[in-house]
């Protein structure tokens, strides 16, 4: 626009030499002012944190140990998986659906040598040894200009050709599963590795320049992110933290010297003794004039943030102040990991070169075989201090130079700063998976529900960091085959140490106790109060019995002492005498156990299944013997005889339903049975005689006189007595006393 209106009016006044200049000079306006590009601005702090997926995003060129987020630059749609569990005998069975996706995130534009730990939504997903927390496969590409295609973009894109993406270090992951991110792609950040060890300045403006800025190895940094829109925004980054001096380099033609004013040697080798040029020829030369701007010009406070690698590269701040007056506060982000007291130092360095260079000197001085260069180091006259040459332009027979005071960097020692505390998420290994079958007589969700098929439930843990396994019931040839489903937490299980005796079921066991050592130490068992044992707290199997505990106390390394026990829970006082050593112990949760569902094994019959883990290099067996204690009766209580006239002998008992785990309204509770039946057995003793009675269909017998006259003639003192209740599954475990004759 501009060229146009000037070009017109140096036309109309100038002619034809009026209107070129006209144009040049609104050719500048247009691109300079009025339509002057807009400049790119370096990774900021928060950039390198959040991914995106933007066309024109920058690629960072990453220098030593980072945390950055990337760019998503290719992916496929979701992957939809459908799996289904439970069902069988009339129930209904579950669809389960899980989703998966494939992906590439472009890291860095400068070749790397490692990926270490990624966080997924700002928790661990790969730690420090490589184990990755959540399925997936994953590939690095190292970044190189000799890289190859990647194999599975394009098996997905073949008709439409595939990139190498050379020179960009890439990320891929292929059906990563999103289950625990709410079935999207989490914001993933990664840890690059692009340097062995610690980067220095000189190796980073190195890259940046192209190898035309040559630097003497000094000040490092752990890690350092460079971008812009050219080398120059990029040095800049740099430049504007460190203050840097530059000079055209006296060992190679074409290339810049450049060195930390903080490391620079502080004697000057160049000495202005006054004699200020005053005139060139005709020309008059205006005299040295030194200015010193306002105090308040200078900022108050210098704030620097940075990465900080001791918390795990989260953003830090660092403050310098200044006494004096003035408010203006000057932040500056700073893209490179280093300590707090590093960051701290070059805040306080920072904010002292602004004091001091805040006072500058223009000069003349004669034209002769001095090395007047930007960056030099001169000692004027009787001035105090040192100056630093700024500018030079050489004129006819003259020096015009443009000196600033020289800060005193060196004498700055290292600012002692505290980086502040981290919650981090803990990088724990899965490692391998202990897989627990528990057969319950009840269902763990729904305790007073008749079942129909057993309550056979998979309990599985592992190290601290396990989180979930795959089950699978087992093929033909051991290996696995049909899915059953995900494991979805980890169980308090463990095992316990020595031999639980018996107790009786109808008392709290205060004399017995146990030690049960847990799977990893991680794991807790609390106490619980008579209330809380009402409520079903801490109830586990422990062998074949379920029991409640109300203390547990811990011993250290994940062993517990459990006392104030509960026994024979369920119905499961038959399996208090038939504990023995290193039994499972598995805390009841419904929470983090699976039921395996009727239609993957077949009650009273041996089941084995596998579980695959994270770190499981093969699957994991647990078998079972015969499952199915949910559809067998329990065995009757309370046994009660007197004797009749004429000799009678009438027996009863009080019959129990697998419907009765609570029992709420104080009322009988139903019989859970197809009908109601007992088989009843008397025996000698010694088991010389044996008596059947015909099976009862209500609980109690009447043994005639005839009958016990039987047992008296062989001069038996007692009969034994076992009452059985008959379901349609089998026969409960037998309810024995001996009666005295």
């Amino acid at each position: 626009m501009a060229t146009l209106i000037l070009s017109a009016v140096g036309s109309a006044i100038g002619g034809p030499i009026g209107g070129t200049i006209g144009a040049i000079i609104g050719q500048q306006i247009d691109q300079n002012i009025l339509f002057k590009p807009k400049g790119r601005e370096g990774p900021r702090l928060q950039e390198l944190a959040v991914q995106t997926s933007s066309y024109g995003s920058q690629i960072p060129r990453l220098f030593g140990k980072m945390r950055v987020a990337g760019t998503v630059i290719w992916a496929t749609d979701l992957k939809e998986t459908r799996s289904r569990e439970g069902g069988g005998k009339g129930r209904p069975s579950t669809t389960i659906y899980s989703y998966s996706a494939c992906f590439a995130v472009a890291l860095s534009s400068r070749r790397i040598k490692a990926i270490g730990r990624i966080w997924a939504d700002g928790k661990i997903f790969r730690g420090a040894a490589g184990d990755f927390k959540t399925e997936t496969r994953f590939v690095f590409h190292q970044g190189g200009e000799d890289q190859s295609v990647v194999g599975l973009i394009a098996s997905a894109e073949a008709n439409a050709g595939t990139p190498a993406y050379r020179g960009l270090a890439l990320a891929v992951f292929e059906d990563m599963d999103l289950t625990e991110y709410g079935n999207r792609i989490p914001s993933l950040t990664f840890e690059v590795i692009a340097d062995d060890d610690t980067v220095t300045l000189a190796d980073i403006i190195a890259d940046i320049s192209g190898q035309r800025i040559a630097m003497s190895p000094g000040d490092a940094v752990t890690g350092f992110a460079a971008g812009g829109e050219n080398r120059q925004a990029a040095l800049q980054v740099l430049t504007d933290i460190i203050p840097l001096s530059f000079s055209s380099s006296s060992s190679a033609i074409g290339r810049i010297a450049a060195v930390a004013r903080s490391t620079e040697a502080i004697a000057s080798d160049l000495t202005i003794d006054g004699d200020f040029a005053s005139t060139a020829g005709q020309q008059k030369i205006a005299p040295a004039a030194r200015r010193t701007a306002s105090i308040a010009a200078v900022p108050r406070q210098l704030s620097l943030r940075y990465y900080d690698p001791a918390r795990d590269y989260q953003s830090g701040i660092q403050s310098a102040f200044r006494p004096g007056t003035g408010r203006r506060v000057l932040v500056r982000d700073f893209p490179a990991a280093m300590a707090a007291d590093q960051a701290r130092t070059l805040a306080e360095t920072g904010l002292w070169s602004e004091y001091e260079e805040r006072t500058t000197w223009q000069v003349a001085v004669p034209l002769d075989s001095r090395p007047y260069r930007p960056g030099k180091l001169v000692q004027c006259g009787r001035s105090e201090g040192l100056w630093r040459v700024r500018e030079c332009e050489i004129g006819s027979g003259f020096v015009q130079l443009s000196l600033m005071r020289a800060s005193a960097n060196k004498g700055l020692a290292i600012a002692d700063s505290e980086q502040g505390r981290i919650i981090a998420d803990t990088d724990l290994r899965a490692g391998s998976t202990r897989l627990v079958l528990v057969d319950l007589p009840f269902a763990i969700e729904a305790p007073t529900a008749v079942s129909d098929s057993g309550r056979l439930y998979a309990a599985a843990a592992g190290d601290a960091g396990w989180r979930n396994a795959q089950l699978f019931a087992s093929g033909p040839d051991g290996t696995p085959g049909a899915y059953i489903g995900q494991i979805p937490a980890p169980t308090v299980i463990g095992t316990a140490s020595g031999v639980l005796d018996s107790a009786s079921p109808a008392l709290f066991d205060r004399v017995n106790h146990i030690y049960v050592d847990l799977r990893n130490p991680a794991m807790t068992l609390v106490h619980a109060d008579d209330r809380q044992l009402l409520a079903g707290s801490n109830i586990a199997a422990l062998g074949r019995e379920i029991i409640q505990f109300a203390e547990a106390t811990p011993l250290g390394d994940g062993r517990f002492r459990l006392s104030r026990l509960i026994r024979g829970l369920g119905g499961t006082e038959a399996e208090i005498a038939n504990h023995h050593a290193d039994e499972d112990f598995v805390l009841l949760d419904g929470g983090s156990m699976l039921e395996i569902g009727a239609a993957f094994y077949a009650p009273f019959s041996p089941v084995d299944v596998l579980a695959l883990g994270r770190d499981d290099l093969v699957p994991v067996v647990a078998t079972i013997a015969s499952p199915g204690r949910a559809v067998m009766p329990w065995s009757p209580v309370h046994p009660a005889w007197k004797f009749l006239d004429g000799d009678d002998l009438e027996i009863s008992w009080t019959r129990r339903s697998r419907a009765g785990t609570i029992w709420a309204d104080h009322v009988e509770v139903p019989l859970a049975e197809e009908a109601e039946k007992y088989r009843v057995e008397l025996s000698a003793s010694d088991g010389s005689e044996l008596l059947f009675l015909d099976e009862p269909v209500v609980p109690k017998v009447v043994v005639s006189g005839a009958q016990i006259q039987v047992f008296q003639a062989g001069n038996i003192s007692n009969i034994c007595v076992k009452v059985f209740q008959v379901g349609a599954a089998g026969r409960s475990a037998p309810l024995a006393f001996e009666i005295a004759l």
